[in-house]
């Protein structure tokens, strides 16, 4: 019996002592978020980075929630980027989503204070613990799985940071 409320006890105690980690990534992400679209508040400041070495695709298509709805996909490529944005309409009101920013290049943006070249433990310091690890990569993911990202590290060092989001 002594031993049943021992084991208990460990498990409650890790349990304890890896959530906050776990929980502390999922506000990075958001955090993560904010900080692209403070960067990019719209297609203009992506424009303006980037500027004629960019590539643009347009696209559009109904919402899948509302056909009156027109949801604008707008995608960039640039060496050693990508942008995918959603902008739409609702009530007069403009908004705009990043949908996706692949980054394989340092200096371009940061996810956080992470950059291309960074450590793995700068990723660890910045966002805690991963949700999961598959291969050299390292995922975060949110708990309404809306936000995704996913840093590939090699020889300990970040190679390619992904931001995706997934709106309902």
């Amino acid at each position: 019996m002594i031993k049943k409320i021992i084991l208990a006890a460990i498990c409650l105690a890790l349990c304890v002592m890896y959530l906050p980690e776990t929980a502390r990534g999922f506000d990075e992400i958001y955090e993560c978020s904010g900080q692209l679209l403070e960067q990019y508040p719209n297609l203009e400041a992506i424009k303006k980075q980037f500027g004629a070495e960019a590539k643009w695709e347009k696209s559009s298509m109904p919402s899948p929630h509302d056909p009156n709805l027109e949801l604008q996909i707008n995608s960039m490529e640039h060496p050693g980027m990508a942008i995918r944005t959603m902008g739409y309409t609702v009530d007069g009101e403009d908004r705009f989503l990043i949908l996706l920013a692949d980054v394989k290049k340092a200096g371009l943006v940061k996810f956080l204070e992470i950059d291309i070249g960074s450590s793995k433990e700068d990723v660890i310091k910045n966002f805690g613990e991963p949700q999961a690890i598959e291969g050299n990569q390292l995922i975060y993911q949110d708990e309404a799985e809306f936000c995704l990202i996913t840093f590939t590290v090699e020889n300990n060092a970040v190679v390619e940071m992904r931001f995706n989001s997934y709106p309902d």
